[in-house]
This record gives C-alpha cells, sequence and structure tokens, in this order.
C-alpha cells in the first residue's frame, strides 16, 4: 500500500508541474510590476537592458506562486509532498547568491536535499520570476 501512495504521489507530483508529454507550457509571467512588457532582456518602454536587472524586485512572489503549481506540493507552514515554505526558509540565508541558487534549483529540479521524492523542474518559469518566488519564500522565516 505504501508503494502505491508514493507511486500516485509522485505521478501526481510530475503531472501537477510537468503535464503530459508535448503540452503547451507558458512562463508564469512575461511582465513586470508596472506591465511593461519584458522582450529580449530590453524593457519595452524605455529599451534599457538594465531594467530587466531589477525587474524582479517589483515582482509579487506570492501572486506568481497563487498562479503555479507550486501549492499542489508546498504549504507555507506545514509539509505536504515538499517541504513547508517556512521550513526552507529557517535553512538558507536571504542573500542574492542564496536566492540565484534557489531560483536555479526551482527552474531545474532536483532531490536529495528535502528526501528522496523529487521537485519536478520548471524550465519554463524565468529567472525573475523564480526569484521573485524564492524571494517570497525566504521572507517567510521564522
Amino acid at each position: 500500500m505504501k508503494k502505491m501512495f508514493f507511486v500516485l504521489a509522485i505521478s501526481t507530483a510530475f503531472f501537477a508541474c510537468n503535464g503530459p508529454a508535448g503540452s503547451d507550457s507558458k512562463p508564469v509571467s512575461t511582465n513586470d510590476a508596472n506591465g511593461n512588457s519584458q522582450m529580449d532582456g530590453k524593457d519595452a518602454k524605455s529599451g534599457d537592458s538594465a531594467a530587466t536587472a531589477t525587474a524582479s524586485a517589483g515582482k509579487d512572489g506570492a501572486a506568481l506562486i497563487a498562479g503555479s503549481d507550486c501549492r499542489t506540493c508546498h504549504k507555507d507552514d506545514a509539509k505536504l509532498i515538499g517541504p513547508a515554505y517556512q521550513e526552507v526558509a529557517n535553512k538558507y540565508t536571504n542573500d542574492d547568491k542564496t536566492i540565484k541558487m534557489l531560483a536555479e534549483k526551482v527552474m531545474k529540479g532536483g532531490t536529495g536535499v528535502w528526501g528522496q521524492i523529487p521537485m519536478a523542474a520548471h524550465p519554463n518559469l524565468s529567472q525573475d520570476d523564480a526569484e521573485a518566488m524564492v524571494k517570497y519564500v525566504l521572507s517567510l522565516k521564522k
């Protein structure tokens, strides 16, 4: 029975995070907080490529998480399939290097840090969106 539950949980997480093979996936967000479209690393309004460096600062990580499949496996304060966001926040420091590393883990997926149940990759998530989501998670530190 435990094996069946484990296989079911893994299958559910995989399909919730990645969908069936060949499905069309879209990034969670392609706009910054002001509604300006990002194209080729340049801000659509000003044409300034430096604007993309601060784009994740204005994004709402909580809203991005709410609009994604993250809540299939995570809650703020309780373990589901993956760790609670507060556990993650308590484990890591809230600095630029850690934020970038965790954002890459969200996009690439992985296993081993929180047990043997793998976190599915989210390759269609932009670096800016992933960083905004990680910043929200790290803000939940108790």
